[in-house]
């Protein structure tokens, strides 16, 4: 069995982080037509032609159809981003292994992860030492050193915020799939979604945070056709697939779908370490002491934890699950830019059965969840901003002083890529959905929480080392700022 192993717990120069410089410098080294080269593996992820910065005139591309199976097929927005990009980290770890024995390497290699969450290491969010490196060990230059990333990535600075980076909102969660805008884990049901409009927690944080703080407003980490061509990506998807994981462990409801449109419904194209094609589905990729899997992380909790209740697949929720109903939205799109922005609207009662929930606490009725979303997320171009929002910080003051009402981050990735005329949903753009629950049960127990009237502020987020180069951020606009009730 492999382990993948906490970068942070290896010396910069570990055999497993310098055998990958050497494998990644060898993948480099095959042409673009080669499944198992570098730049073929990154393009399964996203490809667009004018965006490749390694792009040589007159090269040789796969044939329209080859690209049409195996290129630009992430699963985004969806629940399944999870069992896809895991079986995609399945066979890039096989295929660097390979690459690693063939060069004189131990048979055993696998990926580390990135754990940018540990609260008890405080150098956490450090990029990994071995990827600030310009050279090896040997003077030769380090292909794990990617110049496009945050200036505070490669600096070794702390990469964005512990909000950002944070594991806690995702891994609390008690089910995998999204009931509308009450967010789950694994994000709601869809067909194929290279760019969906239903994430999961885990994706919208840390997944999607962490992908905008490494590649800052510029660098390849921050877009879906460059991010893999990033080594660090892997690293940071081995961590993600760790959280899946983990949550599958940490309670026995912690159960992946058992729909048979999730377990076999979509099958996910690649290349095996011979190069030849291959398919794979969800149902394949949920076991990871499976034979076809192997592997598992490093200071994890052991399978059994689970217990057999993990066999089942999934909980039929559907007679307990309350429909969200809309209480309040803005009139109009609001705009925003590099600047804070804030927006008022009116919240009504709702009309539908969560009447029922809304009757005196004396009564013995439990008040209904809120949910904040934002619909129809969409920007026209990068770089573009992430976004702190907040619930109700009093007019004129700061709302990064007010913490304990930030209702969490809308990050930029994938709102790009999501807007495009041409592509899925026509760029309708992402949708984003927090649960202010807490906040409101504050707010109400100091007695400042009105019912009747929601101020949402968007506070840009900007850390140190992130922005020296960038002199103008295209507008996001969001189509829509909704309150629910579920």
């Amino acid at each position: 069995m492999r382990i993948r192993r906490n970068v942070h717990n290896l010396p910069v120069w570990d055999p497993i982080l310098l055998w990958y410089a050497k494998a990644v410098r060898a993948m480099q080294g095959r042409p673009l037509v080669d499944p198992l080269s570098w730049r073929y593996q990154a393009a399964i992820h996203g490809y667009i032609r004018a965006s490749d910065p390694l792009q040589i005139p007159g090269e040789t591309l796969p044939s329209a159809v080859q690209q049409a199976t195996f290129w630009s097929r992430c699963q985004h927005g969806s629940w399944f981003f999870l069992p896809w990009h895991r079986a995609y980290l399945l066979y890039f770890e096989r295929t660097v292994a390979a690459t690693v024995v063939s060069l004189g390497g131990p048979a055993d290699w696998a990926l580390p992860y990135w754990n940018y969450a540990d609260l008890t290491n405080p150098d956490a969010r450090r990029m990994p030492a071995a990827f600030q490196q310009q050279a090896l060990p040997d003077g030769s230059p380090n292909p794990l050193f990617i110049p496009r990333r945050s200036g505070a990535a490669n600096a070794n600075q702390l990469v964005g915020s512990p909000g950002q980076a944070s594991d806690a909102s995702c891994l609390g969660k008690p089910l995998f799939e999204n009931n509308g805008v009450v967010v789950q884990f694994g994000g709601g049901a869809t067909g194929f979604a290279h760019s969906g409009r239903v994430p999961g927690e885990c994706e919208r944080i840390p997944h999607n945070t962490m992908h905008g703080a490494i590649g800052g407003p510029t660098g390849w980490m921050s877009a879906f056709e460059t991010a893999a061509l990033d080594p660090i990506f892997w690293v940071h998807h081995s961590n993600i697939d760790r959280l899946w994981e983990l949550w599958r462990r940490s309670a026995t409801t912690h159960l992946d779908p058992a729909a048979p449109a999730w377990e076999t419904g979509l099958s996910f194209d690649f290349h095996d370490v011979s190069g030849n094609p291959t398919s794979i589905r969800a149902v394949d990729v949920t076991d990871l002491t499976a034979p076809l899997l192997d592997y598992d992380y490093e200071g994890m909790p052991p399978a059994a934890v689970a217990g057999p209740l993990a066999a089942v697949g999934g909980l039929d929720m559907s007679d307990a699950t309350p429909v969200p109903e809309l209480v309040g939205a803005t009139a109009a799109p609001v705009t925003l830019s590099a600047n804070p922005t804030h927006v008022s609207f009116a919240v009504g009662e709702p009309a539908g059965p969560l009447t029922l929930a809304l009757a005196p606490a004396e009564a013995g009725a439990a008040a209904p969840s809120v949910h904040l979303v934002l619909e129809n997320v969409k920007a026209s171009r990068f770089p573009i901003e992430s976004y702190e929002v907040y619930v109700n910080v009093p007019a004129g003051q700061d709302a990064a002083q007010f913490p304990q009402l930030m209702a969490g981050i809308l990050p930029q990735f994938g709102i790009v890529e999501a807007s495009q005329a041409d592509g899925e949903h026509g760029g309708d753009g992402i949708n984003c959905s927090f649960d202010i629950t807490g906040i409101r049960d504050a707010l109400r127990a100091e007695g400042s929480w009105n019912a009747e009237d929601l101020r949402v502020s968007f506070l840009p987020c900007r850390y140190p080392g992130d922005y020296e180069e960038v002199i103008e951020m295209a507008p996001v606009e969001v189509g829509r700022v909704s309150l629910y009730y579920a």
